[in-house]
This record gives C-alpha cells, sequence and structure tokens, in this order.
C-alpha cells in the first residue's frame, strides 16, 4: 500500500482529511507537528529557524546547517513511522523528503476560502478583517519555508498527483475518493522502492550522526546510501575530518560500509548502461579529475515494469516454476540482467578505485521518476546523459536521449549535456587537428605579411598615408585585429586541450 502525503495550508481541512482518510483505510497518522517535536527532541529548534528564515539573516552558513539537521531528522521520522505499516502524512511539503521513493500518493487540498476564514476566526478569537491578514500573512511564511527547505513552489500541481478543492467536493467525498484511488496498482510499493526508503532512511541516519559529531559537524559533507553501503563526500579543505567519518559512522545499523570520496563538486551520470571500459567512462572520469568531482552514477531504465506486472511477479511462487510443456523453469536471474549489474558494480568499484565515487542508485519507470530520484540538497555542477533506450531503433534512441537531456534541462537548475556532446569537447580528433592546422597556417601567413610590408603599415597607422587618409589605419586595423585574435584564440585553445586544461 502507497504511504499517503497530504499538504495543504493551516485551516484549510486537510489535516481533517488526512485523518479522516486515515481512518476509513485503517492507516497510522503523523502530522508534522510530530515531525517537529522529534527535532526539537535533537536540539534542532525549528521555531527560530523559521523565524531566521522569515528575517534572512547575515549568517546563512549557519542557517543552512540548521536546515540540513532538520531535513534528516524529518526523513529519519517519516522512514521509521512508514516501515511500521502503512503511513498517512499530513504537513506542508513533506512528499519532498523521500526521494526515488514511488509508493508516494502525494496529495494537495486547496480550502474553501469562507470556510477557512470562518475556522480561523473561532480558532483564533480574531475580527474577519484581522484573521483574513493573519492567514495571508501564515501562507506567504509556509511558502517562503517550503520554498527555502525543499527549494520548490508549494502550489505547483506538478508537484501533486491529486489537487482536492474542498469548495466543490465535500471532505467526506474526498477521502472516498482517495481511497479508491490508493488502492491503485501505480501506488502499491515494489521491491525497488521499499529498497528505496531503506537507503533513505540509511542515508538520513548517516547524515544526522555527521551532523551530530564535533569532529565532522563543521565540514560540508555530502552523504549517499545505496544497497548498505553510505558513500560521503567532502572537500579538499576538509580532509583532516576524513578519518573521523567511518568512526562516526561504524556502528550505524544497516550500514555494510563506509565510503570516503575528496570532491570540490559533484557530476551526475545518467544511463541505462555501465561499462567502466567505455569512452563515456573514460570522458566522465576524465573530466572528474580536472574538476576534483565526485561521480554519482544514476541508473536508468526507462521501460521498467508496469506497477501491475511488479504486483503479478510478487504473487508469482517463488522457486522453480512449471513450463508449459510440463518443465521446469530454473529460478535464475536472466543472463543478460545479470550481466549489466556485474557491469553496473565494476563500474562503480572502478570509481572507487580512482577516489571519485559519488555514489549510486538505480531507477525504472517515466522520465518523472528521475527527478524524484535526485536529491535537491547535492550541488551537481554537471549532469551528463549517456546511452540511452537501448532497445529502440538507432534513430528513435537518438531523438528519446535528445528529448529526455531537454527534459533534464528544463527542470533542473544544473546544466545537463550528453556523453556524446562531452566527447565531442574533449576529444582531439581528425576534424580539430585540422581546424588548428587551417589556424596555424592562417596566423603564419598573417605574421609573413605584416613582417614582408613592415614600412608600408607603419605608413598606413602613422606616415604620409595616415596623413593623406587617417581613417585607412583605423579600419586596417578594426578588420585584421579581430580575426588575428580569433585565428590566435584557436591555435592556443587546441594547445591548452591537449595539456588538459579547460
Amino acid at each position: 500500500m502507497p504511504l499517503i502525503f497530504v499538504s495543504s495550508v493551516p485551516f484549510g481541512g486537510g489535516e481533517r482529511l488526512a485523518r479522516r482518510l486515515a481512518e476509513k483505510l485503517g492507516y497510522a497518522y503523523l502530522s508534522r507537528e510530530e515531525v517537529v517535536a522529534k527535532a526539537n527532541e535533537c536540539g534542532i529548534p525549528v521555531g527560530k529557524l523559521e523565524v531566521a528564515m522569515v528575517k534572512r539573516p547575515a549568517v546563512q552558513e549557519r542557517l543552512a546547517r540548521l536546515k540540513e539537521r532538520y531535513l534528516a531528522v524529518a526523513t529519519s521520522t517519516l522512514c521509521e513511522k512508514a516501515q511500521e505499516g502503512n503511513l498517512v502524512y499530513y504537513g506542508r511539503a513533506g512528499h519532498h523528503l523521500l526521494h526515488g521513493v514511488s509508493h508516494v500518493l502525494r496529495v494537495h487540498v486547496i480550502p474553501d476560502e469562507v470556510q477557512r476564514l470562518e475556522t480561523a476566526v473561532q480558532r483564533v478569537k480574531l475580527t474577519p478583517e484581522k484573521a483574513e491578514a493573519f492567514l495571508a500573512a501564515i501562507d506567504t511564511d509556509i511558502r517562503s519555508w517550503v520554498r527555502f527547505v525543499h527549494g520548490a513552489d508549494m502550489d505547483d500541481p506538478r508537484r501533486y498527483d491529486y489537487v482536492v478543492n474542498l469548495e466543490r467536493t465535500s471532505l467526506e467525498n474526498a477521502a472516498t475518493a482517495l481511497t479508491t484511488i490508493a488502492e491503485l496498482p501505480d501506488y502499491q510499493s515494489t521491491p525497488a522502492s521499499r529498497r528505496a526508503m531503506e537507503d533513505q532512511l540509511l542515508q538520513a541516519r548517516a547524515r544526522i550522526r555527521l551532523l551530530l559529531d564535533d569532529r565532522v559537524s563543521d565540514a560540508p559533507v555530502t552523504a549517499r546510501a545505496a544497497d548498505g553501503v553510505v558513500t560521503v563526500t567532502y572537500m579538499p579543505r576538509q580532509a583532516s575530518v576524513a578519518a573521523f567519518i567511518p568512526e562516526t559512522l561504524a556502528d550505524l545499523p544497516g550500514c555494510q560500509e563506509v565510503r570516503c570520496t575528496m570532491a570540490s563538486t559533484n557530476i551526475l551520470w545518467i544511463q541505462e548502461r555501465f561499462r567502466h571500459d567505455s569512452d563515456a567512462y573514460r570522458h566522465v572520469s576524465e573530466l572528474a579529475r580536472r574538476w576534483g568531482a565526485a561521480i554519482e552514477l544514476l541508473r536508468y531504465r526507462p521501460e521498467g515494469p508496469s506497477a501491475q506486472e511488479v504486483l503479478e511477479a510478487e504473487a508469482a511462487p517463488v522457486g522453480p516454476q512449471a513450463r508449459e510443456d510440463g518443465g521446469v523453469m530454473d529460478d535464475t536471474q536472466e543472463p543478460k540482467r545479470a550481466e549489466e549489474d556485474a557491469a553496473f558494480r565494476s563500474t562503480v568499484d572502478a570509481l572507487v578505485g580512482e577516489g571519485r565515487s559519488g555514489g549510486a542508485q538505480a531507477v525504472a519507470g517515466p522520465r518523472e521518476s528521475v527527478l524524484t530520484a535526485i536529491n535537491p540538497t547535492i550541488p551537481y555542477s554537471l549532469v551528463v546523459v549517456g546511452d540511452m533506450f537501448s532497445g529502440k531503433p538507432a534513430a528513435a534512441r537518438m531523438r528519446l536521449t535528445r528529448e529526455f537531456t531537454s527534459f533534464l534541462g528544463q527542470h533542473m537548475k544544473t546544466p545537463v549535456v550528453s556523453s556524446a556532446e562531452l566527447g565531442e569537447r574533449l576529444r582531439v580528433g581528425p576534424k580539430l587537428v585540422a581546424k588548428f592546422s587551417l589556424a596555424a597556417l592562417a596566423v603564419a601567413a598573417v605574421y609573413v605579411i605584416v613582417f614582408l610590408n613592415q614600412e608600408a603599415l607603419v605608413d598606413i597607422l602613422g606616415g604620409d598615408v595616415h596623413k593623406a587618409k587617417p581613417w585607412l589605419g583605423p579600419l586596417v586595423v578594426a578588420l585584421v585585429a579581430p580575426l588575428v585574435a580569433a585565428l590566435y584564440g584557436q591555435v592556443s585553445g587546441f594547445f591548452l586541450k591537449l595539456l588538459k586544461f579547460e
């Protein structure tokens, strides 16, 4: 069953709808107030953080550190509660915390403004005019909070699966409709989504430990978790904390291995199949070495199984199965998929060996699932899209990859390029050599002409010709100088590229 997240503004009916939905489904209920209480217990003054966010203090670094601690505690609380069973959560934007978890039903509630005002008047004991101003101020602060914490617009309908307008729908009917929607196959948990939630829980617990350890807390480290492996990246100037990270995470529940990577920035590499001996790997790795970056792998399978297919596969008996001809089917993984998995693991191991690993994860389904899996708190400098849609013809594969790259570019603040484009920028091929040769010859020709005609040029620039035609000198300089500069720039750029300079 899904995790249901209901978001709304205060006094808007969202909390009542969430509680009623939990009653009808028999789910556990969790509110933002409980998450805030948990954060306060961990020493995070959420109230002061909200006030500081509204006032925009000068000490932004401390504010960002508190925000990271709050997000880690909130994510951990949600995941721990969800592991106990089905859950309905009411808050502002809790669905942004579980990146990559697909069995989440996101509901946004639009209130009946007349009823909301009446409720506010009764609860806060204000006149209608003052209550209206009070609600407007609260709405502004909440939208600012969501934008500050999650980097998202609370009212963006694309952030939700269903929007419920209580001006046209009664609360009881809305709860009944959502009860039916919650049973749809699209929102049921799968082994992959459950693993993703386990990764989120492990990652949140790792972040909490790192943020609470005085030896590491001041360092801007980033933690990622996948399949029991926690990957922590830290800045070169914080190299002294590297020795304390494994100690801090030594006995973390669910953590099988801790990997530490020193990096100045992060590169996200999205591809369907990874191989550490490919040209794409060489190009991305080379760029990472130049930038001092860590590489995070996101293995994306666009044509993943549907939710119904996954549920049917889970319901199927485990172990040897009977074939139609009476034989027995071995309960083994397809050789092709096993080979791809092994290649993916070897690519991760290669990055670990180079000290460039920024973590890895796998995602399947529609392209929106990639955006859900990407953690917006990680500061990526570049997103590289590699080979995709391997099951399609070459022309369709090229078109779909281009559309996917454009889609990511529209929804991410980070530059997005294809691995082919990256290779063209890094590769020294015949075309570049020919271009360099022509530019070098042109520059040499210009210098030879200048050398052989020095007296004539001096005359044009300051001699008798200049006195007779003063406009000729500036005209020659205006025409020749940009041409020489452009050609010389191409020649010097080629040499810098050979020397591996940006």
